[in-house]
């Protein structure tokens, strides 16, 4: 009876030491998943110069629509925005999908798309100042 014991906790422990390595295994595979994703450059990257320039038309659109919604009591808001978002996609010479695989990539670099958001919101404020009324 003795050697059943032991036996059963030596396999309860074998048991355990498995169970305990597949998670290690499992949560290091998926670390080294997320990180490769994290490096990955899409083949179509928008260099972050042109990236800015995109940002920047979108914000200025995101006012335009707000514009239209308002103008046009909120109807039709699904076609106004993919109507200019199809322009600000054809005007950089870019697909929406570009767009988004640039955007997931940047997204993962804060870094990056703090300078990139920095920049567009200090070319809003340049516009801004041109445009204001003079006293």
């Amino acid at each position: 009876m003795k050697e059943k014991l032991t036996i059963m906790i030596n396999y309860k422990k074998n048991i355990s030491l498995i169970v305990f390595l597949f998670v290690i295994i499992a949560t290091i595979s998926s670390c080294s998943q997320y990180e490769s994703q994290q490096n990955n450059i899409p083949e179509n990257l928008i260099e972050k110069s042109d990236f800015k320039d995109v940002m920047l038309d979108i914000r200025m659109l995101e006012v335009i629509i707000r514009q239209d919604v308002t103008t046009n009591n909120g109807n039709d808001v699904d076609s106004i925005t993919a109507h200019y978002y199809e322009y600000i996609f054809t005007k950089h010479n870019i697909s929406q999908e570009q767009f988004q695989a640039s955007l997931l990539y940047y997204t993962n670099r804060p870094e990056d798309l703090n300078e990139i958001n920095n920049a567009v919101v200090d070319s809003l404020n340049i516009i801004k100042e041109i445009i204001k009324p003079k006293e």
